[in-house]
């Protein structure tokens, strides 16, 4: 008896973290799977360099603050990806004082593209994994968390150290961020945070600080 027997090949989820180059820029995360890639939070300028022949699907922004999109038109502009944002912090791309240019750097200024909105449970997919979309509002209000594997990319809601993002700016609540920041800790421990600023953690490390 011929038994043929059928591997299925995984993609390792490739992370390579993009260093903005101008004041306030957030950190900018390449996510490749495969042969297909996400761009998360856009500080970086766009590269031909970092694509390598990979196809970009997508350009998602984990909240509406200008220092998450600084180069974003630099990525629309050269590739066919598709822009994500929460339903409930789309309106503030088009808004400086939403957007904070107006407060922190006296432009009238934001996005003015397409882009699709995402709510809590959606899902992406980007090569053979599945980007999911979790809503953590309390920095702003349509903050959300790209979460494929172990991996958490959660812009402003939580940084090394047991540290949190700001709450008293446009779209800000504290009593959310508190909340959203006990569902942060409720994760996997090994479940790797990456934020929108500063370096990379676990949950097992984070617990051991934040203090809330």
């Amino acid at each position: 008896i011929l038994v043929n027997i059928v591997f299925q090949v995984m993609h390792m989820i490739e992370i390579k973290k993009l260093s903005g180059t101008v004041a306030y820029a957030a950190n900018s995360y390449l996510v490749t799977v495969g042969s297909e890639c996400a761009i998360i939070d856009p500080s970086a300028p766009f590269s031909p360099e970092y694509l390598e022949g990979k196809h970009l699907k997508y350009i998602l922004l984990t909240h509406g603050h200008f220092d998450h999109f600084l180069e974003i038109d630099s990525w629309v502009n050269s590739t066919e990806a598709k822009v994500i944002i929460s339903k409930k912090d789309r309106p503030a791309l088009k808004d400086p004082h939403a957007n904070c240019y107006a407060l922190f750097l006296y432009k009238n200024d934001g996005y003015y593209g397409e882009a699709n909105e995402v709510c809590e449970g959606d899902k992406l997919e980007l090569g053979d994994e599945v980007i999911t979309v979790s809503e953590f509002p309390g920095h702003t209000q349509g903050s959300v968390v790209y979460t494929i594997g172990k991996q958490a990319f959660v812009g402003d809601v939580a940084f090394a150290g047991g540290g949190y993002g700001r709450f008293d700016l446009p779209g800000g609540d504290m009593h959310a961020l508190v909340r959203s920041l006990r569902r942060i800790i409720s994760l996997d421990g090994d479940t790797v945070l990456h934020p929108g600023h500063g370096e990379k953690t676990t949950i097992y490390e984070y617990r051991k600080h934040i203090q809330i």
